[in-house]
C-alpha cells in the first residue's frame, strides 16, 4: 500500500504543478515581442529597399535628362553647319553629369566618344517654304543624321536616347 499512496501523492503534486498558471504570463509577453520585433524588422528592411529603389530611379532619370541635353547640343551644332557630320558630342553640363556622342558600348563610358551618322540627303518634291518662294517641283534637299547619345549620371547609371534629325530645307 506504500507505494500506491507514494504514486498517489505524486500524481496529486504533478496535478497542482499542471494546473498551476505561474510564469504564463512571462511566455505570452515574450512571444509577443518576438512578433513586435520580427514585423519592426520587417518593416525595416522593405524601408530600406525602397529608398535604394528611389535612388536608383532618380539617378536614371538624371542620366536620361543628360543624355536628352546631348540631343539638344547635337541639333544645335547640326542647324550650325549642316553640309558637315556633327562634331563628336562631349560635354560637361554639372558636376556629375556628363553626356557623349555614340552608345555606351561603343563609347566606354565616355572615353571615346564617336561623332553623329550623315545617312544621306533626302529630296521631299513639293515642299514649300511658305516664305513667298511657291511651289518647287525639283524639290528641296534635307541633310538626315542619326545622333546617339549616352548620358551617365549618379550610382553609375547611363541612359543611352537616339534621335533622328531632318536638317533642312535646302534649295537643290
Amino acid at each position: 500500500m506504500g507505494e500506491v499512496e507514494l504514486i498517489g501523492s505524486r500524481l496529486k503534486i504533478a496535478m497542482r504543478t499542471l494546473r498551476s498558471e505561474r510564469g504564463v504570463s512571462l511566455v505570452v509577453v515574450i512571444m509577443l515581442m518576438v512578433i513586435i520585433l520580427t514585423i519592426t524588422a520587417a518593416g525595416m528592411f522593405f524601408s530600406s529597399i525602397d529608398l535604394r529603389v528611389s535612388a536608383n530611379y532618380k539617378a536614371g532619370t538624371q542620366a536620361f535628362y543628360a543624355a536628352d541635353a546631348g540631343v539638344s547640343d547635337g541639333i544645335a551644332r547640326v542647324g550650325l553647319n549642316p553640309i558637315t557630320i556633327p562634331q563628336t558630342i562631349l560635354a560637361t553640363p554639372s558636376g556629375t553629369l556628363t553626356y557623349c556622342g555614340g552608345s555606351l558600348a561603343a563609347t566606354n563610358n565616355c572615353t571615346t566618344p564617336q561623332p553623329s551618322k550623315l545617312y544621306g540627303i533626302t529630296s521631299d518634291p513639293g515642299y514649300n517654304l511658305a516664305q513667298g518662294t511657291g511651289y518647287n517641283q525639283v524639290g528641296y534637299a534635307f541633310y538626315q543624321y542619326q545622333l546617339n547619345v549616352t548620358g551617365l549620371g549618379p550610382l553609375a547609371s547611363a541612359r543611352e536616347v537616339e534621335a533622328q534629325v531632318k536638317y533642312g530645307p535646302v534649295p537643290q
